[in-house]
Order: C-alpha cells, then structure tokens, then sequence
C-alpha cells in the first residue's frame, strides 16, 4: 500500500475511535414519543407529570421518574404497633401497621424534602383489621418491615419493585429475590394478569421501570394512577410511555393521587403503605397560565372506556405554593439546539467501512502495480 494510502486509513481509524469515544459512551434510544392524547400538566427536574382526558371524565395521569437524574422515590408507612417476628411467609416479620390519611403522608413527605412532588398509594393490605398487615413484602432504607402474610395468595404472580439510588427493577418474588436484593427500598405487587376486577372499570395504581439509556439497568420509574381503569388498560399505558415491565398496586378506594396541593384523586380511604416522589433539585415557581389556552383542557374521548357523568370533583387543599411547575397543553416543545457532535456523529461512525472500502482499492492498486 502506497504511503498516502496508509495515512489515509490511519487517519479514518482515529476518526473512528473518536466518534466512538465521543458519541458511543453518551448515546442512547431517544425517549419514546408521549402517547396520543396524553399532554404534561406538570414537571421538575428529573419528573414529568401527564394527563390523558376522557368524554366521561376519570382522566389518566402518569408521572415519568428518572433516578439517573437525581429523582427520587421514597416508601413510606404508618407506624408499626407489632413485629410479629417470625412470623412473615418468609420466616421474618409479619408487623401490623397503623393506617394513616393521603394528607398524613404528604405531609411526611413535605416535611422531608421540599422538593416534594406527588404522593400516591402503594400496596395492598387487609381491611378488616386495624392496625392492619400487608399481604407482600415491604423493605425500607434497608430494613424489611415485614414478609407479608400472603404466601399461598396469587402463586406465580407476585413481584417486588426494587428501588436504589439511581435504577430500578420489577422482578418476581421469592425468598431469594427478597433476602438476597442489595436494594435499600421494596414494595412489592402483583401482574397485570393478577384477578382483581380484572376486566371491571375501577380505580387503579401502577408502576412500571424502562431502561431508556440502554445500559442494563432501569433508571426511568412510570406511575399510572385512574380512578376508572382496567388492568390491561393501566398496563397498557405504561407500555405505551416504554415501560419494559408493569407491577400492579393497590386499587380501588385505596387509589389516591395527590400533588402539592392539588388532590388529582381522592379517598377518604386511611392507608398503611405510600409511595412519595421528590424532584432532584430546589423548588421551583408555578408558570403564568396562558390565557389562550383557556381553563379547560382538551378532552380525548376514548369509546372504550364508560361513561362516568357522575365523576367526583378533586378539590384542592390547603394553601402556599406549590412545589410542581404547571404546564399548558397549548404551550409548545422548546425546540432543541442542534450539537456539531450529532451532526459530525454518523459520518464519523460510517468511517469503519469507508476505512474497509480503501483498504481494498489500495491493495488492489498495489497488486496491479
């Protein structure tokens, strides 16, 4: 090969290792597109909030939670009147906790963090009883508050969301996915096949995790909470945002969705367990309304879900600012500047073969001659 030829292929490999080393270690799968109909009502650094309308009210609301960025999810419960060591499906505890208001936990929440950004309802528990026991396993900051009492319950549909700093995963439940997770934080839930009013319309509270960066790890948390939905449906959704894998919370009148001082859905249900989201940094002030956008929002009707005319009203509570940034659905995309490395990026990863391409014509031109 001739000396111009070689430097030429040279300088197409430190092209190529260089794309690579700039471009390979950041990029990754752009964010699925938000689903048709869904528009954001709110945000903060590292959490997105979205609504989706329907003619007979009982929207969907989906928080997207990204870990990598600082956000965060924290378990919270009602105090523990009992151990009960011993006694858990797993040979741990099976504690009795003191149920406890939405606005209880909120106020917890609040007075943790003032990034606070929205409170929801966790896991399933048993009524009849007060203080009551969780059916599945709850692990906070390290500690496991109890096994559950639901060994024999809903076999081969049970799974534990597993929460540290920066990721997240759903994965089934058993001894060892439990005593073995590394994970400071669990709650664990059930499929979406699970039957519980499976195919009824009823409230419902979900989550699911997405790996959006690609890297083998989930560092992206959706919340889906409606107060008329079916299993499928909720899961459904979060699918539709990207989730990977979906686990089913508690329903029904424990579905509860509250943030700042907006309750977006209400009950007057007491619950034992609660999920809290925090933002990644300080507060931060609510946009102006745009005035052309009027108050309402546009509804997405959806002719598979029922008419709900009778829809209870989510009055707001109490007062002081609020720490999410609300959102107009008529206020358009921040349009992205463009970087010279995303511009420079496939050419520079097209050099490989260009690289291939002169390598084979300067051996042939050096074989001919």
């Amino acid at each position: 090969m001739s000396t111009k030829g070689k430097s030429f292929l040279t300088l197409m490999l430190f092209l190529s290792l260089a794309a690579l080393f700039q471009g390979g270690a950041s990029a990754q799968a752009p964010a699925p597109a938000v689903p048709e109909g869904f528009y954001p009502i709110a945000e903060a650094p590292g959490i997105s909030m979205y609504q989706k309308d329907y003619s007979g009210g009982s929207p969907d609301y989906v928080q997207v939670i990204d870990l990598s960025q600082g956000a965060r999810i924290v378990l919270m419960h009602g105090d523990v009147r009992e151990d009960r060591p011993g006694q858990g499906s797993y040979g741990g505890p099976d504690a009795r906790l003191q149920s406890r208001s939405l606005a209880k936990y909120w106020e917890q929440l609040t007075g943790s963090s003032p990034d606070a950004f929205c409170v929801t309802n966790g896991q399933f528990f048993y009524m009849p009883e007060s203080p009551t026991r969780l059916p599945f396993p709850l692990k906070v900051d390290g500690q496991i508050v109890t096994d559950g009492y639901g060994l024999k319950e809903f076999p081969d549909q049970k799974l534990i969301l597993q929460l540290w700093d920066d990721h997240a995963r759903i994965t089934e439940l058993t001894v060892e996915s439990l005593y073995l997770s590394d994970a400071p934080d669990i709650v664990a839930g059930l499929t979406e096949t699970a039957s519980k009013r499976i195919d009824r319309y009823v409230a419902r509270t979900f989550v699911g995790v997405d790996d959006r960066d690609l890297d083998g790890f989930a560092e992206t948390v959706l919340v889906f909470n409606s107060s008329l939905s079916r299993q499928s449906d909720a899961a459904g959704v979060l699918e539709s945002f990207g989730a990977d894998r979906v686990m089913m919370l508690d329903g029904g009148g424990s579905t509860q969705l509250r943030c700042g001082d907006k309750s977006y859905i209400y009950s007057e249900r007491l619950i034992p367990q609660a999920i809290g989201i925090i933002a990644a940094s300080t507060p931060y002030l609510p946009l102006t309304p745009d005035p052309a956008a009027g108050e309402n929002f546009p509804a997405t009707p959806a002719a598979d879900q029922p008419d709900a005319s009778t829809s209870p009203v989510f009055p707001e509570e109490g007062g002081g600012d609020s720490p999410l940034q609300n959102l107009s659905p008529a206020d358009p995309a921040s349009p992205q500047p463009i970087q010279f490395s995303d511009v420079l990026i496939v050419p520079l990863m097209m050099s490989p073969v260009l690289a291939i391409v002169m390598f084979v014509v300067n051996k042939i031109r050096f074989q001919q001659f």
